[in-house]
C-alpha cells in the first residue's frame, strides 16, 4: 500500500473531482445507504488499510494539522509535562484562535512540539483530536468535506476513498436508477 506522501498528494490532488464525485454520490444515495450503513462500510473499508499503514513512520498529520484540544487534554498534557493546565495552556494553547473555530484551545506551535521524528513524544498523554485522527466514521457523510481535504495528507483517508469509489460503483450498479414511465 503506497504510504509515499509526494505520490499520495499529487494522486489526491489528480483524482479531486472523481472523489467530489464521489461525496455527491454519497449524498444521492442517501434513501439506498443510510448513514449508519454508510459508518458500517467506511469501517470495514478502512479497517484493513489502517491496519497496514503505519502511522509512526509518516507523522504528516503532526506537522500539518492543526491541533484541537479540550479542557481535558490540557489536563493530560499538564501531567505528561509536569505542568499545572493553566502554565500549559499560557505555554502551549491558543485559545483565541481557536474560539474562531468554535472549539475550546489549539496547540500554538506547527509542527505538534509534541512530535519527536515521527513519534509523538506524550503519546499515552496526547490530546483526543490525535487519538482519534483520522476520524472516519461515525458520521461519515458529515464530514466528507473535511475527509476529502485529507485525502492529499493521509495515506489512511486517500486510500478508503480510493476502496470507496470502487464500492460506491458496485453498489449503484446493483441499484440502478428507476428508469421514468
Amino acid at each position: 500500500m503506497d504510504t509515499d506522501l509526494d505520490r499520495i498528494a499529487a494522486l489526491a490532488a489528480a483524482r479531486r473531482d472523481e472523489f467530489e464525485v464521489l461525496c455527491y454520490t454519497i449524498d444521492l444515495l442517501e434513501d439506498e445507504l443510510p448513514d449508519a450503513a454508510l459508518d458500517a462500510l467506511i469501517d470495514q473499508i478502512a479497517a484493513p488499510i489502517i491496519a497496514a499503514i503505519d502511522c509512526t513512520r509518516c507523522a504528516n498529520c503532526c506537522r500539518s494539522l492543526d491541533v484541537y484540544l479540550t479542557p481535558e487534554d490540557a489536563a493530560r498534557l499538564g501531567e505528561a509535562l509536569a505542568l499545572p493546565p493553566a502554565e500549559v495552556e499560557a505555554r502551549h494553547i491558543d485559545r483565541a484562535a481557536a474560539a474562531r473555530m468554535g472549539e475550546w484551545g489549539r496547540l500554538r506551535a506547527h509542527p505538534c512540539p509534541f512530535l519527536d521524528g515521527t513519534l509523538c513524544s506524550l503519546y499515552p498523554h496526547r490530546p483526543e483530536t490525535c487519538r482519534t485522527y483520522p476520524a472516519l466514521t461515525p458520521d461519515f457523510r458529515w464530514t466528507l468535506d473535511d475527509t476529502l481535504d485529507g485525502a492529499g495528507r493521509c495515506p489512511i483517508i486517500y486510500h478508503v476513498l480510493d476502496a470507496l469509489v470502487i464500492a460506491i460503483e458496485a453498489l449503484e450498479r446493483s441499484h440502478p436508477p428507476e428508469s421514468p414511465v
